[in-house]
């Protein structure tokens, strides 16, 4: 059990510091002591409609979520008090065989969020686990496993690598698909939310234009954003069925921003830090983070973190839009200026570079996947031998900052260095190069670029405009740019395989899910070569 600690009321005031410190008295919670909160007052309707979720597994623990909703598009529908919630977990799906078990607190200051740390819980085991209200409401049951001991060398890992799921683009078939795997974890690689309005919309739903019109801002409409996606039964389903590892993009705050600077400078740092501070509190209220994030002295939300799987592998989840520095080119695409390899320049932050360099320095995993949001290879978009062209929000933007990247990992000689990208919309399987300038620059890693879930729904905004760019860079070993999909990936100890799993259509809800291409990654050997199917 853990105890709920507030310094102080919430205020809006406190909200107008940067990014997180409004929000990091409320959020060192689980349980408020006292009998009082779990009179629990009658609501009339089921407060679980936003489904229940486990995530950043342990080898001995969990942290379980679910927000009480019973009017979820309309600011929740609950009382402006904190209440409380029972929580139980079992080693069976029918709920008979309890371990564990507790009470937890849902606040107003945090949307009736709950958070619950367990622990105590025995490795490499399969658990369910239940949320109830009152005397009758029960949540829907969901599943997890613990990881694995820390000393012990698996068969078998099997994750997915998903991204970038638009609500008003598609529907979640993909999900739907994920869901009826057998994971250990899904790793949900940002844009989980999208910032924009949702009227319009595929799925045929109508909203309330007077909550829904326009870019979300505020942190009433990111709640509201965030319950509408979380309403769908196929993402409900996979949060029921497999533990989430979760980190953000961009856009759940703002398409393309760098630290506390937006795009474009549509709005000044003072602005932008409000709309980020509501962003980055309705993230943590929606997701199955720890319940006392770690805040550094600048008052971030620190979210980059790494997960053991035993001595098998080690998941490094990293943060590429909170410390970066401004783009130093410019927004958008551009040539390549001198203040990109100026060394003051990050991608990462200082503080996260080093942590990064020590968490390297000392795994001793025989793989060690780095999670992340950008395109980490170089992508040349001009043919022309005398000019250069580069998308400068992805690391393409911050070479000397990769360069730094790619030097840790060739440093510290980390086992199977392998990269999950989100972000692009698109698949890649790419070589990275120690240097990209040379044809044959030393291979430090495999990256996966893993497709979008929705967003950009059945059309084919990137291949057309993307492809004929591909054979420019040739350390590019897969491109697609027109489907909708993730990774599903297994890990045994000598290989990675990595199914590109792919679904016929998303914009209606009869898509099917196939295996579009297999690739095989060996151990000791960076690069990743295409199986046949």
């Amino acid at each position: 059990m853990s105890r709920l600690i507030l310094d102080r009321p919430l205020d809006r005031r406190r909200l107008l510091d940067i990014s997180w410190k409004a929000s990091a008295g409320a959020i060192a919670l689980s349980l408020i002591p006292g009998d009082d909160l779990f009179a629990a007052p009658a609501l009339g309707t089921n407060p679980f409609t936003l489904g229940v979720a486990s995530g950043d597994p342990t080898p001995d623990g969990i942290v379980l979520w679910t927000r009480l909703a019973p009017d979820p598009l309309v600011g929740g529908g609950m009382p402006a008090r904190g209440v409380g919630v029972r929580w139980k977990i079992a080693t069976d799906e029918a709920m008979t065989k309890i371990v564990k078990e507790g009470k937890a607190s849902a606040l107003p200051e945090l949307a009736h969020s709950v958070h619950v740390e367990v622990t105590d819980l025995r490795p490499r085991r399969h658990y369910w686990y239940q949320f109830s209200y009152g005397a009758e409401e029960e949540s829907p049951i969901g599943h997890f496993r613990t990881a694995p001991a820390a000393n012990e060398l698996v068969d078998e890992l099997r994750f997915a690598a998903i991204t970038c799921q638009k609500w008003d683009e598609g529907h979640y078939t993909v999900l739907r698909d994920v869901a009826a795997q057998k994971l250990d974890a899904v790793f949900h690689l940002g844009d989980y939310l999208y910032e924009y309005s949702p009227l319009e919309n595929v799925r045929g739903m109508v909203l309330d234009p007077a909550r829904f019109t326009g870019e979300t801002v505020t942190l009433e409409r990111y709640r509201d954003q965030y319950a509408l996606y979380k309403m769908d039964a196929d993402l409900q389903a996979a949060h029921h069925a497999h533990p989430f590892v979760v980190i953000w993009d961009d856009h759940e705050v703002q398409n393309d921003y760098s630290g506390r600077f937006p795009e474009y400078n549509q709005t000044s740092p003072q602005e932008f830090v409000v709309r980020r501070a509501a962003g980055y509190q309705a993230f943590y209220e929606h997701m199955p983070i720890r319940a006392k994030p770690q805040v550094d002295k600048n008052n971030h939300l620190r979210i980059y973190r790494s997960l053991r799987y035993g001595r098998s592998a080690e998941f490094i989840m990293l943060d590429d839009r909170q410390y970066r520095s401004e783009n130093p080119c410019g927004d958008g695409e551009s040539a390549r200026c001198e203040g990109a390899f100026d060394p003051k320049v990050t991608m990462l932050g200082a503080g996260q570079e080093a942590w990064l360099q020590k968490t390297l320095a000392k795994s001793e995993a025989e793989w060690t996947f780095i999670a992340q949001q950008l395109l980490v290879a170089e992508l040349e978009h001009d043919s022309s031998p005398t000019v250069d062209r580069f998308w400068n929000d992805a690391w393409d933007g911050y070479p000397g900052a990769r360069d730094r990247l790619l030097g840790t990992i060739v440093e510290t000689k980390v086992r199977n260095p392998v990269i999950l990208t989100g972000d692009w919309h698109s698949t890649f399987v790419n070589d990275i190069k120690r240097d990209f300038a040379k044809d044959y620059s030393k291979l430090v890693a495999t990256e996966f670029v893993t497709p979008a879930i929705t967003s950009g729904g059945d059309g084919t905004p990137y291949g057309p405009y993307y492809a004929p760019m591909i054979p420019n860079n040739q350390h590019i070993r897969y491109y697609d740019g027109d489907r909708r999909g993730y990774f599903l990936m297994k890990l045994v100890r000598d290989r990675l395989e990595a199914e590109l799993r792919m679904v016929t259509n998303v914009e209606t809800p009869d898509g099917t899910p196939y295996k579009a291409a297999r690739f095989v990654v060996e151990s000791g050997r960076p690069g990743a070569y295409v199986e046949r199917i």
